[in-house]
């Protein structure tokens, strides 16, 4: 293979990696607390996958289970892999009349899983503490990442340290707004000119290597009739 020809295929391939990312962020462009993916290339062949971490519109819901965090900060949700980490606020009660994530993973706070008896009842104040009935019941471990530490999504938009070794600490910049979610934080139609842009992209690729495919055959073809 002609380095042309080698250079248009990985530019495809690069192309079609961008595509598969874009149209994930897109279909995610309503799940509360979603963080934007993008992917760059560092040279030829290496590729870097990376999340933006900024802060996405609040909305307003009046659901007394909705919870969104101002500034950076996570909540600690038990899962059967651990602790994993999540902004996604669109919270439950389970028959344990635990406060749960939408996939039923206990959320965290100072003495483990929360529990209230009643949504009806249930207050969260900013610094995360849970009242029910006007009753304490815990507070909302809200934690956050030293600034140098990498984080990596893990299934359902959960994130997790890529090191062991890294630990988080109380978000104390970070307030907790019940009733609200936090949305997605990225415009849905920047992305969609993305896509396009992307999508011609790939098809200048794939026309480069028919140039070439055509060339080659009009050589073989050329040797061919002597």
């Amino acid at each position: 293979m002609r380095v042309g020809q080698y250079a248009a295929a990985i530019g495809s391939m690069h192309q079609q990696r961008r595509m598969d990312v874009i149209a994930n962020n897109i279909a995610n462009a309503s799940t509360p607390g979603f963080k934007k993916d993008g992917v760059s290339f560092n040279d030829f062949l290496q590729e870097v996958t990376y999340t933006s971490m900024d802060q996405g519109p609040i909305r307003e819901t009046g659901n007394k289970l909705d919870v969104a965090l101002v500034g950076a900060g996570f909540l600690k949700a038990q899962t059967d892999q651990g602790v994993l980490y999540t902004r996604a606020g669109n919270l439950e009660l389970n028959a344990d009349k635990e406060i749960v994530t939408q996939d039923g993973w206990p959320v965290l706070g100072s003495n483990g899983p929360i529990k209230v008896e009643k949504a009806q009842t249930l207050r969260i104040e900013e610094d995360g503490q849970v009242f029910d009935d006007d009753t304490k019941v815990d507070t909302i471990d809200v934690v956050k990442f030293p600034p140098e530490a990498a984080l990596r999504k893990v299934r359902g938009g959960y994130f997790e340290p890529t090191s062991k070794d890294v630990q988080p600490v109380a978000a104390t910049d970070c307030t907790v707004r019940q009733g609200a979610l936090e949305g997605a934080n990225f415009n849905p139609v920047e992305e969609m000119v993305d896509m396009v842009e992307t999508s011609r992209n790939f098809e200048a690729y794939q026309k480069t290597l028919q140039i070439f495919d055509r060339d080659l055959d009009a050589q073989l073809i050329s040797k061919l009739a002597g």
